[in-house]
């Protein structure tokens, strides 16, 4: 595999997690971030960190934008990722090589076509799939293990604008021996919410069992392991009784919610019963009900 220059915008969880992996792996890092603190932490690790884009420009060939999209009141803030394309577009207006930006922030399906492409056709004045590739790339990362979960991916998901978008993605990640999933831009975006709502409702799932037993004085415990012998049932979640939290389920739900809510596309039901059973978990334990 030949060695890639890469670089990393936004080094929270995700984004240090996937520099450092990819350094690891043999590639040339840049890391990019306006929180001088984080700048200066990788720096004393002996990363190549900057709080200058045009440098973080200037050294690399591939970019992968790992910032927030945090909830607004339901719906997805994308004001952050836009603000570091418009950054990073500008700043590509003068590149004469071909270069990739992939998107491995969490964004609702068609996000990437309808406003990150545009956005950067417009501001570096270059034509995708003739002057740059995009490629998203969910991440699938605990944020208490993430640089290991990168490390060791049970899948891996490739969403490219063009095939040679992808082919240069999946050469990045040769190295790793899982199965290797290439679609669509939309398909991949939607993979990523389908995977975490997926989390969320097993976990309201066995959070209901776990209400009906305590009505009627059975141990949800065990009800829990008998399902879980299913030989279709494959992953196991964490230990119920409490509410999900994190920055990613709620978030994520809140976001998909709202997208085919407001879309007129089709009244989510489930996701809905599955957000608010963990309300409810939230309340009890809150010794709000």
């Amino acid at each position: 595999m030949n060695i890639a220059n890469i670089g990393i915008i936004g080094s929270g969880i995700v984004g240090s997690a996937t520099g450092i992996g990819f350094q690891q792996l043999g590639n040339k890092v840049s890391f990019f971030d306006i929180d001088e603190n984080r700048i200066e932490n990788l720096i004393k690790q002996g990363f190549q960190a900057t709080t200058d884009i045009e440098f973080l420009v200037d050294t690399s060939e591939i970019f992968f934008i790992c910032v927030p999209t945090p909830d607004n009141n339901g719906n997805i803030d994308l004001s952050i990722i836009k603000s570091a394309t418009e950054e990073l577009s500008k700043k590509c207006k003068n590149r004469e090589d071909y270069f990739m930006i992939v998107i491995k922030s969490t964004v609702i399906p068609m996000t990437t076509e309808n406003i990150i492409i545009p956005l950067i056709e417009k501001l570096s004045n270059k034509k995708v799939g003739l002057d740059f590739g995009v490629c998203f790339n969910p991440e699938f990362l605990r944020d208490t293990n993430s640089y290991e979960d990168f490390m060791n991916p049970d899948r891996i998901v490739i969403g490219e604008y063009d095939k040679k978008s992808g082919d240069i993605i999946e050469e990045l990640y040769s190295h790793f021996n899982c199965p290797m999933i290439r679609t669509n831009l939309r398909t991949s975006e939607m993979a990523k919410y389908a995977n975490n709502c997926f989390y969320a409702a097993k976990i309201s799932f066995f959070n209901e069992m776990h209400l009906m037993c305590q009505k009627i004085g059975i141990d949800s415990n065990i009800i829990r392991k008998i399902v879980q012998t299913d030989k279709f049932y494959g992953i196991h979640p964490w230990e119920h009784g409490h509410s999900f939290g994190g920055k990613c389920l709620p978030k994520d739900l809140n976001a998909i919610i709202h997208m085919f809510n407001e879309g007129h596309i089709y009244e989510p039901v489930l996701l809905k019963a599955v957000r608010d059973i963990n309300n409810k978990i939230d309340n009890i334990i809150g010794g709000k009900q």
